[in-house]
This record gives C-alpha cells, sequence and structure tokens, in this order.
C-alpha cells in the first residue's frame, strides 16, 4: 500500500501564506517566522507589518515624527514599529508597568535672580530632549515664565526662551507653546504670551531651533486679538497650524504661514 503525504501549511502558494500570516496575531507571526525558511521568509515581506502596522488599535498605535513616512520605512523598521507598540502598551496597561528606560536629569535655574519651579516637563518626540516649563511662585500659576530645552543625555542647555538678557523678559508672561520634530536635527517651537497692550492680547511666535549647530531663529511673529474667553492653557504646533486649548475647553486655530485665524464657539 501507498501512503499519500499528508499536506503540510508551506505547501500553499506565498500568496496565500502571506494572507493568513495577515489576519493572525503578531504574537503568530513571530512564532512562525521561527518555525522554518519558508515562513521565514514570507514573514520578511514589508506588505505584512505594512499591515499589521494599518491594523494595530488606536490606543496603542504609534507616534511617528512628522519627518519620518511609512515610505522611508523597511521591513525591520515597520515590524520594529508594530512589537515595540503592541508591547508598549501591554505594558503601560499592566498593573505594575515597567520603566523601560531610566535617565536623571539634572534641571537648574535657567536665570539669575528669583527661584523658579518646574511646573512641567516633557520629552520631545525621539527621546533624547527635554522641554521644561518653569514658572515663579509669586505670579499665577497658570504663567510661565521661561521654557527651556535640554539634552537629556548630559543635561546641556539648549534652548531658553525668553533671552534672560532682554530688559522685558521678567515682565513677559508665556501661556504655552508647543513643538513639532522637523527632522533628527531641527525642531520648530511655537510660543503663546501675553501682549503688553490691552488691544492686543495675544503675541504668537514660531522658532526654529537646529539641534546640531545649538542655534535658533524665530521665523514667525504675529499680534493677535483674543477673545479672553479662549485664551490657551495647551498650544500644540502640528505642522502649519497652531492649535489653542482654553482654559474653558474652546478650541482656536491659526495658520501661522497665512496668519488665518479660526475659533469655534
Amino acid at each position: 500500500m501507498i501512503r499519500s503525504e499528508q499536506p503540510k501549511l508551506t505547501d500553499l502558494p506565498a500568496d496565500v501564506l502571506l494572507r493568513i500570516l495577515a489576519v493572525c496575531d503578531v504574537v503568530d507571526v513571530l512564532r512562525a517566522e521561527t518555525t522554518c525558511k519558508v515562513l521565514r521568509d514570507i514573514v520578511a515581506a514589508r506588505h505584512l507589518w505594512l499591515t499589521h502596522l494599518r491594523g494595530l488599535p488606536n490606543e496603542c498605535a504609534p507616534d511617528l515624527p512628522p519627518h519620518v513616512s511609512l515610505d522611508s520605512l523597511d521591513c525591520i523598521g515597520l515590524k520594529t514599529l508594530v512589537v515595540r507598540a503592541l508591547r508598549g502598551n501591554r505594558n503601560w496597561n499592566s498593573p505594575l508597568p515597567k520603566a523601560t528606560r531610566e535617565i536623571k536629569v539634572i534641571v537648574n535655574n535657567p536665570i539669575r535672580g528669583p527661584t523658579l519651579v518646574v511646573k512641567k516637563a516633557y520629552l520631545v518626540p525621539g527621546g533624547d530632549y527635554l522641554m521644561v516649563r518653569w514658572s515663579s511662585s509669586q505670579v499665577n500659576p497658570w504663567l510661565y515664565g521661561y521654557v527651556q530645552l535640554l539634552e537629556v543625555s548630559n543635561g546641556e542647555k539648549i534652548w531658553l526662551y525668553p533671552d534672560p538678557d532682554c530688559p522685558d523678559a521678567s515682565l513677559r508672561k508665556l501661556w504655552g507653546h508647543g513643538v513639532e520634530r522637523i527632522s533628527d536635527n531641527v525642531l520648530r517651537v511655537a510660543t503663546a504670551e501675553a501682549g503688553a497692550r490691552r488691544d492686543i492680547l495675544m503675541i504668537i511666535k514660531v522658532f526654529e531651533i537646529d539641534l546640531r549647530q545649538r542655534r535658533s531663529e524665530k521665523i514667525y511673529d504675529h499680534r493677535l486679538n483674543f477673545d479672553s474667553s479662549i485664551l490657551p492653557s495647551n498650544v500644540y504646533l502640528q505642522g502649519d497650524h497652531i492649535v489653542f486649548v482654553g482654559y474653558t475647553k474652546k478650541l482656536s486655530f491659526l495658520n501661522w504661514k497665512s496668519s488665518c485665524y479660526t475659533y469655534f464657539e
């Protein structure tokens, strides 16, 4: 009697295997990769990991810097994005999340004279720079006096606004700022500060910071008549637009390249 050989999964055409793996859980795809050369080659398909990346739930989908496009990422880059996003989400939602990295950064008072306190500190996308918002305890706690950019690895000061050597630096009241990474070596920062005149309630500025040369350039300066009911508690920078979130949760937008301002009731 001749016994027929049982069909194997790897006998299926490559396009069929690719479709099967595209609907499998990522953990199962990673396990399949270790079983044989046929499946390892299938798992190395860029389209497979692009499909899994686009299929990630919103709560764990990774944020890509504006200067990084999906088209520039190869199979390994896409796979790394997917795996890190899922592991990070699983870790964050576990009962005892573990820190993936711990670095101590010494943050000193950025100016001479009055003692300032850190109101908020957060990492710039990429994790190698830290933005620090300083406030004086003697002024309105919603306002802060300085925005500082530090390098995480050594605590070096890259940028400080306003310049403490300016005569009116201590009088400026910043409502907020937003930051966006344009490239590996360039950041763009938008600041919103209270105007000195009653008819100009907000001064909007955009700075471009060269991280390699340690230089900054002001590329936008605009005076805006702001409705006092929508003075911002948070400021975000996204491409050509600056988004203001008011204390009353009202939203407004400024296209800083055209100076077109829009707000919602």
